[in-house]
């Protein structure tokens, strides 16, 4: 019997009303500049980049042990970033709790995560990717780098995806403790 390979990733998923403000901000970029790769994704925040995976069931189970010891924390998201001239975000304010949940998460996952992971995040929210030309980045930014930005919430919970072949799904969400700071 052949084992089959999947591709997943884990991330930090806003509450709907970030998440439609990110929805219509990245509608904005494709309708007014073209750009659309960003809608392919819910609003979130990577925590373990896209990887490969055969054990599924295993890893589930282990991310649902890791994650019971795991406190909710708040996110704070302030304007806009890029890296190069291909990518524009929302800024995270906060970087520590998240690096440390990354942290926690590559040493407790180690054994499904490829060795390659990388330990190092720059936590952020993305709102135009990939098809942004030098060009359409140009414009993108103008438009974006002074427009104020502000929200807030309680990270409560994170997030598995699963890719489907043509799009990312949710496989499953898990739940923090729900007390504050880790």
């Amino acid at each position: 019997m052949a084992i089959s390979k999947a591709l997943y990733f884990v991330a930090l998923v806003p509450p709907p009303a970030v998440k439609e403000e990110v929805l219509e901000m990245k509608k904005e970029i494709k309708n007014r500049f073209g750009a659309a790769h960003a809608l392919k994704l819910p609003a979130h925040i990577t925590l373990i980049p896209p990887f490969w995976l055969e054990q599924e069931q295993s890893f589930i189970d282990a991310l649902g042990l890791t994650i019971q010891k795991i406190k909710s924390f708040s996110v704070e998201l302030k304007d806009f970033g890029h890296f190069g001239q291909r990518v524009i975000f929302l800024n995270v304010e906060d970087h520590e709790p998240i690096r440390e949940l990354h942290q926690i998460l590559l040493k407790s996952m180690a054994e499904f995560l490829p060795g390659n992971k990388t330990s190092k995040i720059h936590p952020h929210i993305t709102i135009a990717t990939r098809d942004l030309t030098r060009e359409k980045f140009s414009l993108v930014w103008e438009e974006f780098k002074n427009r104020p930005y502000q929200a807030q919430f309680k990270c409560t919970a994170l997030t598995l995806f699963k890719h489907n072949g043509k799009t990312w799904d949710i496989l499953e969400d898990y739940s923090f403790s729900g007390k504050e700071d880790f």
